[in-house]
């Protein structure tokens, strides 16, 4: 018993000196701050200067202007905003400021990573937070390894930083900048050729095909690829590059109609959701008893046209529109037309001749 009274004696007496460290830090800190924050307003900052300096750094050269902007196709439409890199060139320019983030909470129960962004604007003694959630799973729901984990929470610490600093930097600070870009990476008619190759090849190093690109754009091939979608892609790009979206995320994989889960756990899954008709299990007890039912796709799912499709039908509408004009016309209409359209229709042209009666 006296051990114990005295142990907590030297408990006590050690407490004053634990709470002398913990205020000479805070004082410390706060002190830093207070400096900071007097410097800032001593040397206030030049608005024009910092805007010219972000617009001159984020259109530097074409490379520089690519990884300043991201887009995420959603629904067939791409949304797109300043990346991680104009957000660093933002702070830096705008001066006076303090930036930082940190990742707050790793759940692996719920598979997350919650990460936290601040920016604090010096000479207002405003500050701005963000958090953001990163998902620390695979598709099949496995949760990563410690590495990917740690990545991945970078990532998120990245991204809660760059929403930090655009919500604490007015807009009409960056705009500017942000419309230079756009103008740079889309580049002009002569080039979109050229610049339009390359950008869809660049996908490959993550191993996302020209098909699927084409279907995030919601076009039917290359020679659809206008400038409007060669500033998509370049951001696209941007976006994987710089780990603010994953190949998942941006080009998901449809998921076929009807199929019947496969295996324990997929037919688990399927009762979760609520997913029914095509598990034969017990209603009582939810227990899954025989084999997973196969359901025929409907009618009209099955006969569901491709854009490649549609594209074909009236392109061979059109054609037999220009035969009833004749020869003449049919050649005039068939000269217009590009390669890849040649290409599509170029197995029913001869029949569709010869049903109008013309000269091939």
């Amino acid at each position: 018993m006296n051990q114990l009274v005295k142990h907590s004696d030297e408990t006590a007496a050690g407490l004053p000196a634990m709470l002398e460290q913990g205020s000479l830090a805070v004082s410390l800190a706060r002190a830093e701050v207070d400096q900071q924050i007097t410097t800032a307003r001593a040397y206030p900052r030049s608005i024009a200067r910092a805007v010219a300096n972000i617009t001159t750094l984020a259109t530097l050269d074409e490379k520089s202007a690519e990884e300043c902007i991201y887009a995420l196709p959603r629904a067939g439409k791409p949304i797109k905003g300043p990346s991680v890199r104009l957000a660093e060139i933002i702070a830096g320019q705008w001066g006076n400021c303090r930036v930082g983030a940190r990742v707050v909470h790793v759940d692996r129960f719920e598979k997350y990573v919650e990460a936290e962004g601040v920016f604090h604007d010096l000479e207002t003694n405003t500050a701005t937070t963000a958090r953001v959630r990163r998902r620390i799973s695979n598709k099949q729901g496995r949760l990563f390894e410690e590495d990917m984990i740690v990545v991945t929470g970078n990532a998120a610490c990245a991204i809660a930083k760059r929403n930090a600093v655009l919500g604490g930097v007015p807009k009409a600070v960056w705009r500017k900048a942000y419309e230079a870009v756009e103008h740079v990476i889309m580049g002009d008619v002569k080039t979109l050729t050229e610049r339009r190759g390359r950008a869809i090849a660049a996908f490959a190093a993550f191993g996302v095909t020209p098909e699927q690109v084409f279907l995030a754009l919601g076009v039917a091939g290359e020679d659809d690829v206008g400038l409007e979608h060669l500033g998509t892609l370049t951001a696209m790009r941007a976006a994987l590059k710089n780990g603010e979206a994953t190949v998942e995320e941006m080009f998901p994989k449809p998921e076929v109609k009807g199929a019947a889960p496969k295996g324990t756990a997929a037919k688990l899954d399927a009762l979760a959701k609520g997913d029914t008709q095509n598990i034969d299990h017990d209603p009582a007890t939810g227990e899954v008893t025989g084999e997973p039912v196969t359901q025929e796709p409907a009618a009209d799912d099955a006969a569901t046209e491709t854009p490649r499709d549609i594209q074909r039908a009236a392109l061979l509408t059109e054609a037999q529109e220009a035969t009833q004009g004749g020869t003449a016309a049919f050649k005039e209409w068939w000269a217009a037309r590009t390669d890849a359209d040649r290409a599509l229709i170029g197995d029913k042209i001869g029949s569709l001749l010869a049903g109008a009666k013309l000269r091939d």
